[in-house]
Order: structure tokens, then sequence, then C-alpha cells
């Protein structure tokens, strides 16, 4: 490909990105696209053959390298000697951190992936972090030796999937990286003492 070519490529995906961030996946228009990057409708089939391809151009690397890092830090704390100690929690908040780090640093293509996604195969992506979560807890919790019903395992599905709701409550309004980070140390400590009390744990 030539650096022309490599120029309007990376043309094409500037003004595909603002396109989705303005429109939703769905509603995005490809000749729209096209206009804005000063390429015809053809020029812009010839480097992406669909609006899919064209989208998953923008957010698949950014989504993978988002669940490794979600699974990676998950791992950490699966490894952790007991769930709720004042180690545990503090391994929780690096883990945090680590994820809201690589959120911020990629925020455009994270609000992409997370709240505009709708018609492609990213929808069910927030699903598929919630199950490392879930997962993650459930093997801590078995490693402990503790018996687990049916209302403990949704109640352990309740809380994974509110957890990254709530993360991502802070990029979907427009929080600051610190205010984020304040807001999601408030919510751990809220969450450190509702388990704590749960599971009757002297930390």
């Amino acid at each position: 490909m030539s650096y022309s070519s490599d120029l309007t490529k990376e043309r094409i995906l500037e003004c595909a990105k603002a396109e989705f961030l303005a429109k939703g996946f769905v509603g995005a228009n490809m000749r729209e696209i096209a206009s804005n990057a000063n390429v015809t409708t053809g020029a812009l089939y010839n480097h992406f053959k669909s609006k899919e391809e064209l989208f998953y151009a923008l957010v698949g690397p950014v989504a993978r390298e988002l669940r490794d890092v979600y699974a990676l830090e998950h791992a950490k704390c699966e490894a952790m000697p007991a769930f709720v100690t004042r180690q545990s929690q503090e391994m929780l908040k690096k883990a945090t951190v680590a994820f809201l780090d690589y959120l911020y640093d990629n925020l455009e293509i994270a609000s992409l992936i997370f709240f505009y996604s709708n018609g492609t195969k990213y929808a069910t992506f927030k699903d598929e972090l919630i199950e490392i979560e879930e997962q993650s807890t459930l093997a801590m919790f078995q490693r402990e030796g503790r018996e687990l019903s049916d209302s403990d395992r949704f109640f352990v599905h309740v809380m994974a999937s509110s957890g990254l709701y709530n993360t991502l409550e802070a990029i979907h309004h427009n929080l600051q990286k610190a205010e984020a980070l304040a807001y999601m140390e408030k919510l751990q400590n809220f969450h450190y003492a509702g388990w704590k009390e749960i599971l009757g744990r002297e930390s």
C-alpha cells in the first residue's frame, strides 16, 4: 500500500470514528464518511468492504487489549489468599486503576465499543467482561471451600454485572480521570463493607 493510500486510510478511519461516535454503528452512513474524508464512496469501499469491516478495523485492536487487561487483572485478584481482606482490597484497587488507565488512554474507541456498537458483534462485549469477573469471583470462593447455592451464584453474577456498569458510568458521564478514580475508590469501599458483612470475615 502506498504512502498516499495509507494517509487516505487513516483519514477514513478518523472520519469514521467521528461518524460512529455521533450516530452509533446503525445510524452511521458510509457516504457521509466518504464525503467527510474527501474520497469517493468507491474509494472508501476499496479500503473497507463494508460498514462492519470499517467499524471492526477501528475497535478490534483496542477490544482485544481491553479484554486482555481485564482478564489479567482478574487473574491476579483470583490468586489472592482471601477474598475480603485489606490486602485483597488493595489488589482490587490496583486492578481498577489498570482498567481505568486503559479506558482513558483509549477513551473514544472504548466509548464506541461500550456505547455505540449496537448492530455489531461488540454489542455483547460487556457480557464477555462480566463473565470474566464472575468466573474469577466464583473461583476465589471455591478455593476457600465455600458452598454456593444457585442464589449465591446469581448474586455473584449481579455484582459482576453492576461492577462493570458502575465503572463504565464514569466515562459515559464524561468524568475526568481523577474524578473517576475517586468515584471508584468510594464504590470499592462500599462494596468491601458489603462483602465483609455478607461473608462475616474480619479484615
